[in-house]
């Protein structure tokens, strides 16, 4: 792999105790382009911008999908990059149903790997957040025919971030836009599942509220996701969770906060939702909990859900089970535990 040092770095100018989420970059990207047959040696290269071709095809029909992991520092100076051999997976998942190549998993971990490596530097220690760490792919034909691309980039980037969510959400039940449909790419981590929920999600915002709660709107309003997060209640001790199909992405948090809950001895069930069992749930007040994980997100409390013209509310962030859950999460990702080495990259 090559490696060109970048100058001068920024380092110097970064407030680490005042982060915006993905406003600041690291000095360096990581870069392999695919010819049509074989990817190119990956390159670490200084943080630079793109030259495209108006008729690139990426900018027209959409070829572009992305994962979002973390590297995080403990007190000894450790760093561990939380999970990456499954983002990976996921990554060649969701290239698989947009019709791009697969990278090798093993090269690319090692890859990410030195990445990481690089800019330990730049990795906030605990009690200020982590390293949040973007692959990406994206196609590069120079093309205006509807078609497949034959060349494509992946790239990474990193920002140094602080804590997503400081308090807990106030939510609102979408019944009217869906994120994504059965048969379509929402289990796949496509740019373009993201770009379709931001109409509604800010029609939400405007109206006071955090994140939207995704319903299947052609199948009784099945609950499915939380924005970019997995949701979750709890229920008579229970933790109860929509179950997956293919228009809900598969979050790898999700799957890390079950096998904690396992763990601990709490039944996780993953199980089809309507709104209106969920409703009836929270009106006779048996919902004990409500919380949403994901990348960012880590575990975020949900307060307050806004059904119709409902409102319910719980004290999601006072529920002493999930407390422990994230507690046990954190142990994980800072290497205070050693129950699953599997989860974990050491650099």
């Amino acid at each position: 792999m090559q490696v060109i040092h970048t100058p001068i770095s920024n380092l110097s100018s970064v407030d680490f105790d005042n982060l915006e989420f993905g406003k600041v970059f690291t000095d360096y990207m990581m870069v392999s382009d695919y010819n049509g047959e074989e990817w190119s040696d990956f390159d670490i290269q200084p943080l630079q911008s793109l030259s495209m071709h108006p008729a690139t095809s990426v900018l027209h029909y959409g070829q572009a999908i992305f994962e979002g992991l973390k590297a995080y520092k403990n007190e000894t100076n450790d760093v561990n990059i939380f999970r990456l051999k499954d983002n990976i997976k996921r990554m060649n998942a969701s290239a698989h149903r947009m019709m791009m190549p697969q990278l090798d998993e093993g090269k690319t971990k090692e890859a990410i790997m030195q990445y990481v490596a690089e800019q330990k530097a730049w990795i906030p220690n605990r009690s200020q957040g982590s390293l949040y760490v973007r692959p990406f792919m994206i196609s590069t034909d120079n093309t205006l025919r509807a078609v497949a691309s034959q060349t494509y980039r992946f790239i990474v980037i990193a920002c140094p971030v602080g804590f997503y969510y400081d308090t807990p959400l106030s939510i609102f039940l979408e019944k009217e836009h869906r994120r994504a449909a059965k048969g379509g790419v929402g289990y796949a981590k496509a740019a373009g599942n993201y770009a379709a929920s931001f109409y509604p999600s800010v029609k939400a915002k405007n109206l006071g509220f955090d994140q939207v709660l995704w319903t299947d709107i052609t199948n009784n309003f099945a609950l499915e996701e939380l924005g970019s997060a997995n949701f979750f209640y709890v229920k008579n001790g229970n933790i109860h969770t929509p179950k997956m199909h293919d228009s809900i992405l598969k979050g790898i948090t999700r799957d890390t906060v079950i096998n904690l809950a396992k763990d601990a001895g709490i039944t996780v069930t993953s199980e089809l939702i309507t709104a209106d069992d969920f409703e009836k749930d929270l009106a006779a007040g048996e919902v004990e909990c409500m919380f949403a994980t994901g990348t960012a997100a880590a575990i975020t409390y949900v307060n307050a859900i806004t059904i119709g013209e409902n409102k319910y509310e719980v004290n999601s962030n006072q529920y002493g089970p999930v407390l422990r859950l994230k507690e046990q999460l954190d142990a994980a990702k800072f290497l205070d535990s050693d129950k699953h080495p599997e989860w974990n990259v050491i650099v």
